[in-house]
């Protein structure tokens, strides 16, 4: 709650007044020299997003869901600030969503659904999702989000634990601990 007030100030005022008040408001909630550090790179950066959470239970192991400070790997931090402007200001590549996941991945999907004895969702497909700009309209669609559409989808099947293993088995994806080819 503490980091949450303090980022709202950050985000809402001009960059002149900001270390004043950071350095005030962090000081009146006895904030550790780690927490001042991060809080004025913060500031240094210029970044336009900037979001504190606290997920105690941390269920899940997506490497965009934390940012942390990792000075032995400066590459680290310019993969999130880049994935952060991405976000932010997508610009042209800001495609849509028929462009990354294709009619053809769309009709397989469909078929196992079906074999699933689920009902169709093509409507949606064709009429809604497909042409929406894939950050815009979809990623930053806030109905999407409240419904968790698809971030519930991700948590449940990214990484399953399997009883008797010590291993997970893990779904083909850059967030989660799969180890195979992705290059299709």
């Amino acid at each position: 709650r503490i980091l949450d007030n303090l980022l709202i100030i950050i985000h809402n005022i001009d960059h002149s007044e900001l270390q004043t008040l950071a350095a005030a408001e962090a000081k009146s909630h006895n904030l550790s020299p780690a927490n001042m550090k991060g809080i004025f790179a913060m500031i240094a950066s210029g970044r336009k997003l900037q979001v504190a959470t606290w997920n105690i239970a941390a269920i899940n192991n997506n490497p965009f869901e934390y940012w942390i400070t990792y000075d032995e790997n400066p590459g680290y931090e310019r993969l999130m600030a880049n994935v952060e402007s991405f976000l932010e200001s997508p610009g042209d590549r800001d495609v849509p969503v028929n462009a990354v996941f294709a009619d053809d991945m769309f009709d397989r999907l469909e078929r196992r659904m079906e074999q699933a004895g689920w009902g169709s969702v093509r409507s949606y497909w064709e009429n809604d999702f497909k042409n929406r700009r894939i950050v815009t309209e979809f990623m930053k669609d806030p109905l999407l989000g409240s419904k968790r559409l698809a971030s519930m989808p991700d948590r449940i099947t990214n990484t399953i634990n399997v009883v008797g293993s010590t291993d997970p088995v893990c779904r083909p994806t850059v967030i989660n601990m799969y180890d195979g080819d992705l290059s299709t």
